[in-house]
């Protein structure tokens, strides 16, 4: 009788170390997941809405913006201002792909580079 007792003793203790085991071990699968794989995710999220037709217009919308307001600007702390802003502002924006207008195109890369 002792020793039955025991024995689901040991067992309820051994299914308690396995129920905290899991959760550790799954916990930290739960942080290496997010360091891993939803970064990719968002990383993809991202990629995708950088090609989608409503952020390229803006940025295309953007750029004559600058232009305009370079053409016009008064003064060379004023242009220069202007090209900090477009060389920040444009950084990740892929203008070969998605700027059609070769005279925009040249004054983008002139400002970026």
């Amino acid at each position: 009788m002792k020793n039955i007792g025991f024995k689901i003793f040991l067992g309820f203790i051994g299914l308690l170390v396995l129920v905290v085991g899991l959760e550790l071990g799954f916990g930290w699968f739960g942080v290496y997941k997010t360091k891993t794989i939803h970064k990719a995710m968002e990383d993809a999220k991202r990629e995708v809405f950088e090609e989608t037709n409503s952020f390229t217009k803006a940025k295309r919308q953007e750029a004559i913006k600058y232009y305009k307001e370079y053409m016009q600007a008064e003064s060379d702390e004023d242009r220069q201002a202007i090209e900090v802003t477009v060389s920040m502002s444009l950084a990740d924006f892929d203008e070969d792909k998605f700027i059609k207008d070769a005279r925009l195109l040249s004054w983008i890369k002139e400002m970026k580079y």
